[in-house]
């Protein structure tokens, strides 16, 4: 493995230690963005975009950790790396209303990512839901609902995830349960 990339993923892992991803029996967070990254080293070989699918969660997190970490990925990782990870970092917080508001404000803030952003995007996306309809049926439909909206907004990503994930949601979007 690139050093570089050894770097993103020691950094998540130690970033995201502890974490577990919803909806499993304790499965290690961290699993979720190394899954990222390999779906995008599937259609690029740009070690910056691999970097920064490591890091893509990392920014979530409270405040006073945020402005750290950023100062850490652009010194160990460089700018365009730090770029990528704030364009994938959902904007929103808890109190800026329901789920519904919240998801409009992060579609907002996407819309303006580049297409290496929108390739990053797409492949969380589809890690997320790649089995959500066995974990969690009824948040399954609420979140091919919302990736449908992401649709239009990442046309310059990644064609090949672009068709993957529009072919995932589909089948849910037109049920009505």
């Amino acid at each position: 493995m690139d050093s570089r990339l050894q770097i993103a993923q020691d950094l998540a892992t130690e970033w995201h230690m502890g974490e577990v991803r919803k909806y499993t029996d304790g499965e290690p967070y961290i699993i979720h963005p190394i899954a990222v990254a390999q779906i995008v080293a599937s259609v690029t070989d740009r070690w910056e975009e691999i970097a920064a699918a490591y890091l893509h969660d990392v920014l979530e997190c409270a405040e006073d950790l945020r402005a750290g970490r950023e100062e850490v990925i652009l010194v160990r990782l460089g700018s365009e790396v730090l770029n990528l990870v704030l364009e994938v970092t959902n904007p929103s917080r808890p109190s800026d209303g329901p789920r519904d508001v919240r998801k409009a404000i992060d579609r907002e803030h996407l819309a303006k990512a580049s297409p290496a952003g929108q390739t990053l995007r797409l492949a969380d996306a589809i890690h997320n839901f790649s089995n959500l309809e066995e974990r969690n049926p009824r948040f399954a439909l609420t979140y091919a609902q919302e990736k449908v909206l992401i649709l239009p907004l990442t046309l310059q990503g990644s064609q090949q995830l672009h068709a993957r994930l529009t072919e995932m949601l589909m089948p849910l979007t037109f049920r009505r349960d």
